[in-house]
């Protein structure tokens, strides 16, 4: 078996591997401040809604910070920002056991609590994930990420069983505490990582800039659309699970803080079970197949819930759906990082997290309002309904980096010879001119879309195709390309932003042309003009 097949090959890099324990160490600390708080909370209350709102407070952070955090991981030292999270998420975790020991914590509190847990949590996932490409080869992207998802899940499975044993012991905040003790291995040993600096001569990249290129290219990369709106959907629905198990298993099974944490445990074994088979099953059937059928799986496994009161077939049924919500996800996962170039990789992250923690947040809250107003039964046979209506609705959008690989590495091409510019200046005007054969007229303007979507993906902020009216030749007509960058730096870092793939894009285009390459020119503006705040919020 090739490195690029093998499952467990990152695990021969001793810094993954590292790294790979230490944070499966904190997850489990997480997960096992996870029953803790809902144990709390079905103390305090027996509402369905204010149990699913404490997913809701630590999923919402991610809606509104996964994107400045993939912003932010693309433009400094990710392990530096690693760092400042985890120690973020040490002290919410003690701030909750000083306050869990004093008798402090109320409804509102433990939901306010779990949501700057969140605030970490979003700012520290687009750096992690990110992060993977930088320890492993490209061909161990996808086992990186699977092993990354199984030491989760393996957290997932320990962790609630674990948990219930000290909430039963011992009380809840000893969860919080050991939570807050599980951050200190993660930041040993990112501390411990000598993270090889990214050396460029193009200037830093300002963070409203980064976050805009990062938006414009999730806006022109079809492929990347295609993810978010599918795991957007199965997030929504197949979220109902962790916002109403808590509720099921407390107050309709009537089970102890240990059973529930056994309960827990099972979905995390589902996925463990399903990592290791995971490669092999995608690389048999196909990315597109495993999807539909553990979409499926999940989807019965709601019905269980929905309609069966005993817990041996909820505890099966809740390995199942362990099964497929690892599976989805991690493929979505490796979808991602797969269909973007490194210099958005953290950004594309970025907006997935941010999908992903929309979709759970509002998906909690709404299923909790359902369960609340019509039962638990309603809320997961709905749930059900949806996420297979769902399926239905987007199988023809095939996910495509998996079985179709892309060649995204950079081009290397040296663009200007050094110019005594400042790269702050600009507005900057690049003009190309190309004379074109009448007979290959509209293969070139068809030509030029996928140009059009390369230069505003890579961070354009206008583009235009004009085609001159005077014809240079008989035979022959002539259209003018322009498009506009915000600086000479921006037009600077687009050439290295292009990858192999989009060079071979262009030059299809370019061969369509009579002399083979256009005339190209630049322009900077004469004067700043005045923008108003209308037009900096459309650009």
């Amino acid at each position: 078996m090739t490195d690029a097949k093998d499952p467990y090959a990152p695990l021969r890099n001793r810094l993954f591997l590292a790294i790979w324990i230490a944070a499966m160490a904190s997850n489990v600390g997480t997960w096992i401040q996870s029953v803790g708080e809902k144990w709390l909370m079905g103390e305090l209350t027996r509402s369905p809604l204010l149990m699913s709102l404490i997913e809701t407070g630590s999923t919402l952070p991610m809606l509104a910070l996964s994107m400045p955090g993939g912003a932010i991981a693309d433009i400094v030292d990710r392990r530096r920002l690693l760092l400042g999270t985890q120690a973020w998420m040490l002290i919410v975790a003690a701030a909750m056991a000083v306050l869990s020991a004093l008798h402090l914590v109320t409804p509102g509190l433990l939901i306010g609590m779990s949501l700057l847990l969140g605030v970490g949590g979003a700012l520290n996932a687009p750096a992690w994930q990110a992060s993977v490409p930088d320890l492993v080869p490209r061909d161990q992207i996808p086992a990186g990420v699977a092993l990354n998802s199984a030491g989760f899940n393996v957290s997932r499975a320990v962790g609630p069983a674990l948990g219930g044993l000290i909430v039963g012991a011992f009380g809840a905040t000893w969860a919080f505490a050991l939570n807050a003790v599980s951050f200190i291995g993660v930041v040993v040993v990112l501390k411990a990582w000598k993270r090889q600096p990214v050396t460029t001569d193009l200037p830093a990249e300002r963070f409203s800039a980064a976050m805009k290129v990062g938006l414009r290219y999730t806006r022109h990369r079809r492929v990347l659309q295609v993810i978010l709106l599918r795991s957007g959907g199965f997030v929504f629905f197949g979220g109902t699970i962790f916002a109403l198990l808590p509720t099921l298993a407390i107050h309709r099974l009537n089970l102890g803080s240990v059973a529930f944490g056994l309960l827990l445990g099972c979905i995390g074994a589902g996925a463990v079970g399903a990592t290791f088979s995971l490669p092999r099953i995608r690389d048999r059937f196909g990315a597109n197949t495993l999807l539909a059928a553990f979409t499926t799986l999940f989807a019965g496994g709601l019905l269980v819930l929905a309609f069966v009161q005993h817990t041996l077939p909820v505890a099966l049924a809740l390995l199942v759906c362990g099964m497929g919500w690892l599976s989805v996800l991690s493929t979505y996962n490796t979808g991602v990082q797969l269909s973007v170039p490194s210099w958005v990789r953290a950004r594309a992250l970025g907006v997935y997290i941010t999908v992903w923690g929309g979709a759970m947040a509002s998906g909690a809250a709404f299923w909790g309002w359902v369960g609340e107003r019509w039962g638990l039964h309603v809320a997961f046979a709905g749930a059900a309904s949806g996420m297979l209506a769902v399926l239905a609705a987007t199988a023809h959008l095939r996910i495509q980096a998996l079985h179709e690989p892309l060649d995204l590495t950079p081009h290397r091409l040296q663009p200007h010879s050094p110019e005594s510019i400042h790269p702050d200046e600009g507005p900057i005007m690049t003009v190309l001119e190309y004379i074109v054969p009448q007979e290959r007229k509209a293969d070139f303007q068809a030509a030029m879309r996928e140009v059009r979507r390369i230069r505003i993906r890579d961070g354009a902020v206008r583009w235009s195709l004009f085609q001159d009216l005077a014809r240079p030749e008989p035979a022959s007509c002539r259209f003018v390309e322009s498009f506009l960058s915000s600086s000479w730096g921006e037009h600077l870092r687009q050439h290295h932003r292009a990858t192999v793939e989009d060079r071979v894009a262009i030059r299809q285009a370019y061969a369509l042309t009579a002399d083979g390459k256009p005339r190209i020119r630049h322009l900077i503006a004469a004067w700043d003009e005045p923008v108003s705040i209308l037009d900096r919020i459309l650009d």
